[in-house]
């Protein structure tokens, strides 16, 4: 008989969107399908596939507690799959992970063996791969305890979605992945925002439990759409804001992504006032970062 299925009770819920990514989605089931923790179910939400997914999933039918839930309309990003699977799930915590990144095969046991009555939210560093090759590791950071709303808006955030695990009923009771064709690709900053702002109590594991696929669709966060994305996110906690110095402070990192974008396709000219008002009124970490992109372009250069 099949281990996993028929549990009574799954620890964790894994959320995975997908959208023609048959054999990404094989690699990304097989990391699960390995995972030395097995007390957990794996919800597959296709975003109106029009390769032969439904076929990769029955593969693993056998293997997991899998279930399969096809959108016929696709919503243009993944906040809407993630939101569906999301209600289905059954599990205490709910992990979200994309269809083109996968897990280490120790990740759930590790976080399984956390004291889990003491957060909310748990994310970890990730492994670049590109061509199959490393390239580097994706670190993220503790968030300020005291204030992780501000944390979050002061500096790049730097929280993968492909490594999160959220408490189902915070989930449950926050907005969810915004659905708005102006936060596409932002999404999830956003509602760790809106997260952080409620209270949410986060953990950073400052170790590398997955892998996070680097691919050509990267490029599109570099065009005018995510520019103005940026601004839509930003601007509504600036006009939020009630303290002049933490509202340049966001402003700041709002124009420190701006710069990297254009200094990223080498108009250094459009991108030159915006970093210049990140590193005046942004965080320390702004600053470096802005740093980073100055010496970037000066390589370049030379």
């Amino acid at each position: 008989m099949n281990q996993f299925i028929n549990r009574k009770k799954n620890l964790f819920s894994i959320v995975i969107p997908t959208y023609n990514r048959r054999s990404d989605l094989d690699r990304c089931l097989r990391s699960l399908s390995i995972q030395i923790f097995k007390n957990f179910e794996v919800i597959v939400c296709d975003n109106a596939s029009t390769d032969n997914t439904k076929e990769i999933v029955e593969q693993y039918e056998h293997l997991l507690d899998l279930q399969y839930i096809y959108l016929p309309v696709n919503s243009g990003g993944p906040a809407r799959p993630r939101n569906v699977g999301a209600t289905k799930a059954k599990g205490e915590w709910i992990c979200f992970l994309d269809s083109d990144d996968w897990y280490k095969d120790n990740k759930l046991d590790y976080i399984s063996k956390l004291n889990l009555d003491q957060t909310d939210f748990i994310y970890h560093d990730l492994d670049i791969i590109q061509n199959g090759v490393f390239v580097k590791k994706m670190r993220s950071r503790d968030l300020n305890e005291k204030d992780p709303y501000h944390d979050l808006l002061f500096t790049s955030y730097g929280i993968p979605t492909s490594s999160v695990c959220i408490r189902k009923q915070v989930f449950q009771e926050s907005i969810g992945f915004s659905e708005k064709n102006e936060l596409i690709g932002l999404e999830d900053y956003y509602l760790w925002i809106e997260l952080a702002k409620k209270g949410t109590r986060f953990k950073y594991i400052s170790s590398s439990l997955g892998y996070y696929f680097l691919g050509s669709s990267n490029l599109s966060l570099n065009d005018n759409s995510r520019i103005n994305r940026y601004k839509y996110l930003f601007q509504t906690y600036i006009d939020l804001e009630k303290n002049e110095k933490n509202k340049n402070k966001i402003n700041a990192t709002l124009n420190y992504h701006i710069g990297w974008i254009y200094f990223n396709r080498s108009q250094n000219k459009e991108g030159f006032g915006p970093i210049l008002y990140a590193f005046w009124h942004g965080s320390f970490p702004i600053k470096f970062g802005v740093l980073r992109i100055v010496l970037k372009s000066l390589y370049k250069f030379f």
